[in-house]
């Protein structure tokens, strides 16, 4: 979800470079429709300048006196040699509504920085965070795209460990295969045979082998479809084959489309 937030000039420039990385507000309504993974949009009410930064925690205290008190103030924005004082909030609310609402901290990063690993590390899955953010990511994918329906879809992976290395991955966020409803499952492992299948047709492999690794704290379920070709050794380290660059091939992606589709 993406939110709206206005900035004086000086803490907008110290979060444009990254030393602030803790914006302090009222934790009022608007504030507690903020969660964990979405976006705020930050505009310098001097020049209108626009940057977007994505929201790692949420540190909520009954008062701004508590949140200074737990809080290093270099990551509110406060110069090594600046006096951090709570009353300072009070230019821009009255205490009785801070005694009202109590306050929170929105840990955030620049969203040009966020990584993979620093999503995961935050508890934000990388891949429902990308869908959301517009590819920004993985990058978009869409020429890669086979097939998709409202409950998963299908695409040639970006850097394969084989040539035509395919991954099936559900819409909504099931962490594996046992939290997954069980005709979705059917669903996506019916499909998964079909793919295999046109895998094999389209590319000439001896066979397809097929993996779901959904083993950690946000991992998002997927199954992995790796050819192997006959001048390949048999084996499971064929799951752990060395990532190659994506080279398209338009005719072979009309063909699984053509087969897919059906």
């Amino acid at each position: 979800m993406l939110h709206y937030l206005h900035l004086n000039p000086e803490p907008f420039e110290t979060i444009k470079i990254g030393e602030k990385t803790i914006e302090m507000r009222l934790y009022d309504e608007k504030r507690r429709k903020i969660k964990k993974g979405d976006v705020i949009e930050f505009q310098n009410r001097l020049n209108g300048e626009k940057i977007k930064a994505v929201v790692m925690n949420l540190y909520i205290f009954k008062s701004f006196e508590e949140l200074y008190s737990k809080v290093d103030k270099a990551k509110l924005g406060y110069k090594k040699d600046d006096k951090a004082s709570p009353n300072d909030m009070e230019q821009y609310y009255s205490k009785s509504d801070i005694e009202k609402y109590g306050a929170v901290g929105i840990e955030i990063k620049l969203l040009k920085d966020v990584t993979v690993a620093n999503l995961v590390d935050a508890g934000i899955c990388p891949t429902c965070f990308d869908r959301e953010n517009n590819c920004c990511l993985y990058g978009n994918n869409k020429d890669k795209m086979l097939y998709e329906n409202d409950k998963f879809e299908c695409f040639l992976v970006g850097k394969p460990r084989a040539i035509g290395h395919i991954v099936i991955s559900s819409k909504a966020h099931y962490k594996d295969m046992m939290e997954i409803p069980d005709d979705l499952c059917e669903e996506i492992f019916v499909f998964a045979k079909k793919t295999m299948k046109a895998i094999k047709k389209t590319y000439g492999s001896e066979s397809v082998y097929l993996c779901t690794m959904c083993d950690g704290l946000m991992n998002h379920f997927h199954i992995q479809l790796i050819p192997r070709y006959d001048y390949e050794k048999r084996g499971s380290k064929n799951f752990v084959k060395e990532r190659k660059d994506y080279i398209e091939d338009k005719e072979k992606i009309r063909q699984l489309r053509l087969i897919l589709q059906k």
